[in-house]
């Protein structure tokens, strides 16, 4: 099970070890596929970067730091650890409200924040009716409704 996934659109993954041995296959819309090995049992939490587990750990503290390390490495920017009533989790990226899109974001932007999440919309829907599923859904303060 994804825990959190890379800001940056990167395939830095934090997982919970739930199903040791098996292999996930996911096959995306333009025809890319991800396979994945969880590894044996032993450990409660693994780090994956690009397809390759790189840390395992029963410690979240220890592989969410090194997770962390991963992005910073990988992206140049990170969230940090996981702040509850500072970051809310969406699609498995921690996310600030200062990054929720809004009027002053481009219809693309707008997309773009919704495809690092892995949120689904219609392609017929306007700016506004993106803009106000992010308030309805996630509770963005600072977009008018």
């Amino acid at each position: 099970m994804i825990i959190r996934k890379c800001s940056q659109g990167k395939r830095i993954r934090l997982h919970r070890n739930t199903t040791p041995n098996a292999v996930r296959t996911k096959t995306y819309a333009d025809g890319t596929v991800e396979t994945l090995t969880y590894p044996s049992a032993g450990y409660d939490y693994f780090v994956e970067v690009n397809g390759d587990i790189v840390r395992r750990s029963d410690s979240f503290k220890n592989i969410e730091e090194y997770y962390v390390s991963q992005c910073e490495d990988n992206c140049g920017y990170t969230h940090g650890r996981v702040v509850i009533g500072k970051h809310q989790l969406i699609g498995g990226i921690a996310t600030l409200q200062s990054e929720f899109p809004d009027e002053s974001n481009t219809k693309a932007e707008i997309r773009d924040w919704y495809d690092v999440r892995s949120i689904t919309y219609s392609d017929s829907e306007t700016k506004a009716e993106l803009l106000s599923r992010i308030v309805d859904n996630f509770g963005a303060k600072h977009i008018k409704k």
